[in-house]
């Protein structure tokens, strides 16, 4: 019965991060003709990017979480683009903080958060609330724009019991970009 619940609960906080963080996904130059971090991005960047955001909240962490990968496929197209086209891709990683006790959810949401803003990243929206037994903080990178969220999931109410994930998305490239990568790879 835990197990399922678990499964839903990451598959919805997946799915939620998802849909909520999309980058600007800016393509083109600077104005000068040098190109823009996004108009350079490819599938394998933005897959080692948002792998790389995902270990710079989690590496310092105590106590110390297994990553646990969700099933959820890591490419796909531009959520910010009118009917998905096609035309634009994103990368997405989503990972499952596993191997403490859920009663260290929070603690690990507090340690990715304030390992982020220790780089330099900024809020999407403000802080998260504290008080709150299950919070969730939204962040981005500047200036490269990937948007990461830490979050919990509840498990157990009555016990405070919950788990925490960390989700990266990037911002939104250009798909032919990404031709040189197998998609499968990133799985």
């Amino acid at each position: 019965m835990w197990l399922p619940r678990t499964m839903s609960v990451v598959a919805a906080l997946a799915m939620a991060i998802g849909l909520a963080a999309c980058g600007t996904g800016q393509t083109g130059n600077k104005g000068d003709g040098t190109p823009t971090e996004q108009a350079r991005m490819d599938a394998q960047h933005a897959t080692d990017r948002a792998e790389a955001i995902v270990h710079e909240a989690v590496d310092g962490m105590s106590p110390k979480p297994t990553l646990k990968r969700t099933p959820l496929e890591s490419l796909g197209p531009c959520l910010a683009d009118d009917n998905s086209s096609g035309k634009r891709m994103q990368a997405h990683v989503t990972y499952q903080l596993t191997g403490v006790p859920g009663s260290a959810a929070k603690k690990l949401v507090r340690q990715a958060r304030d390992a982020w803003v220790k780089r330099g990243y900024t809020f999407q929206n403000s802080d998260g609330d504290w008080s709150d037994p299950f919070p969730s903080v939204s962040m981005r990178t500047v200036p490269d724009d990937f948007w990461m969220t830490a979050l919990t999931g509840v498990v157990d109410r009555a016990k405070g019991e919950g788990l925490a994930a960390i989700s990266v998305t990037s911002p939104c490239f250009a798909a032919d970009s990404s031709s040189t990568a197998d998609p499968a790879s990133f799985q």
